[in-house]
């Protein structure tokens, strides 16, 4: 799975936020900021599953790609 994110300063921390499904995170540097966000991507697709879970958890890795990068 492959989403956009936009990563930039606020102030005092790095915020890298995916608008196609309403996610961020937030770091110390750009870097912990994409973390930040795997993170919250991976617990948001994770609850998806919560009504009727599947035998195992696929293994789909989370693709963030940085479509504003910080300059």
């Amino acid at each position: 799975m492959r989403v956009a994110a936009v990563v930039t300063w606020d102030g005092g921390r790095w915020l890298a936020q995916c608008e196609e499904v309403d996610r961020a995170g937030e770091g110390d540097t750009p870097e912990a900021a994409v973390a930040s966000l795997r993170e919250a991507l991976e617990e948001y697709f994770g609850q998806a599953e919560a009504i009727a879970p599947p035998q195992e958890k696929p293994c789909e890795a989370i693709e963030i790609v940085v479509v504003d990068p910080p300059r």
